[in-house]
């Protein structure tokens, strides 16, 4: 994730240890049925003490809502590698609509855990205050773009 840093610079931010299930059939894309959890523990930045009160209570509030979670409604095809994912993100225990620009990166078998694997990129953006996570606002942006990049391996 990326969000305006007191109007200097943008500023990073990565959620480690995504969850979730994705049930595709390249198809009948329409029928697409993704779920994904963040754990919000695991949010990391370049600087611990930003970290830790990320973490915070002021902020996402890690111990209240452990998790941030999307799950999608509707699933669009907009080319031939690329999709609109419409779907629900619950963050701050706020829900709201989310929309996600995906792109298929590939598939294949992984080579190292010899499942069938394919790989998303995603693009969208958030605003933070309608989660209820409003400290610092409006000197760190309220918009916050999300940069996914995310692998599922085929159940066997």
């Amino acid at each position: 994730f990326s969000v305006n840093h007191f109007g200097f610079n943008d500023y990073f931010g990565t959620l480690p240890g995504a969850t979730g299930t994705l049930v595709l059939n390249p198809k009948q894309l329409a029928a697409t049925k993704l779920d994904v959890s963040l754990p919000v523990e695991r949010i990391s930045t370049t600087n611990a003490t930003l970290d830790g009160e990320l973490k915070s209570a002021d902020w996402f509030d890690a111990a209240k809502y452990p998790t941030i979670r999307f799950v999608s409604q509707t699933v669009t095809q907009t080319g031939p590698r690329t999709a609109r994912i419409s779907g629900t993100v619950t963050m701050h225990g706020v829900s709201k609509p989310m929309t996600l620009d995906a792109t298929f990166g590939g598939a294949g078998v992984n080579p190292l855990s010899k499942a069938y694997t394919a790989g998303f990129k995603a693009t969208g953006t958030i605003k933070r205050t309608d989660f209820g996570v409003s400290k610092y606002a409006p000197l760190v942006g309220d918009a916050v773009t999300l940069s996914i990049t995310a692998a599922f391996e085929q159940k066997q």
